[in-house]
């Protein structure tokens, strides 16, 4: 049973999501990928590293968002960007001590210096106004009693990797990941309908490129070992034409 008084509370506190679409971070490029879905799925590759909350992505990328909606920065501090907003995430949502997370080249050298990191965090916390508390889809979930198993925490962090369907606000998100799953018997509006649906539509084509790409690879690899066998056996007769014959 949904908790209607913390989902009030919650639409209360939550923000509206500082997102402008005329940002170049959020244009498509010819492939239809934005730079900011790169950066976001850049930091889950980095979060991967470490057993933290789904909670502590959700806030980074609210960060990554608020940041680049305010301040316009390099290709060559993106990195920095995004391992600075997780690292505080992390700091702010986790319950064991987080220190800075910092980014090493190959040799193991410090690709940005202490100070950087330093001021990064300093722009992050001024540009969210102090506040790093957030509401997010998963708040949203947990007071309607969803329970955020491995196939909903799936869902999740497609939407926060694929901005067409992250632009939605959290609430319209949580409601669209319930109809997607079907946990509950609900009434959904048609707005919400849609969304799921476009969310699955999302999901199928993601496993499309997926099933493309394999497929590519595969051919390629067909190939690669015809040339390779067709060499061998080109290899193998001028061997025997070589070949000295032998006397008797």
């Amino acid at each position: 049973m949904a908790d209607t008084s913390q989902i009030r509370d919650l639409l209360i506190r939550e923000k509206q999501k500082p997102i402008n679409k005329s940002n170049e971070f959020y244009l498509n490029d010819s492939q239809g990928i934005c730079r900011r879905d790169i950066l976001v799925q850049w930091i889950v590759a980095q979060s991967s590293r470490f057993r933290h909350s789904l909670k502590t992505i959700e806030l980074a990328i609210i960060y990554i968002d608020t940041y680049l909606n305010f301040f316009k920065i390099t290709q060559e501090y993106l990195q920095l960007l995004g391992i600075s907003a997780y690292s505080l995430a992390s700091k702010f949502n986790e319950t064991e001590m987080v220190t800075q997370i910092k980014l090493y080249d190959p040799d193991g050298q410090n690709i940005y210096q202490n100070t950087e990191y330093d001021e990064m965090e300093e722009q992050i916390i001024k540009v969210m106004g102090f506040q790093l508390n957030y509401i997010t889809s998963s708040d949203y979930l947990l007071a309607m009693n969803i329970e955020i198993n491995e196939n909903i925490q799936s869902l999740l962090m497609f939407i926060l990797l694929d901005f067409d369907i992250y632009k939605h606000s959290h609430l319209e998100l949580a409601l669209a990941i319930v109809a997607y799953s079907q946990e509950q018997q609900i009434q959904f509006t048609d707005k919400i309908l849609k969304l799921s649906q476009f969310i699955h539509n999302k999901i199928l084509r993601a496993q499309e490129i997926e099933i493309d790409k394999e497929q590519n690879e595969n051919s390629k690899c067909k190939i690669r070992n015809k040339q390779i066998n067709k060499k061998i056996s080109k290899n193998k007769g001028l061997i025997h034409q070589k070949a000295p014959k032998q006397q008797v």
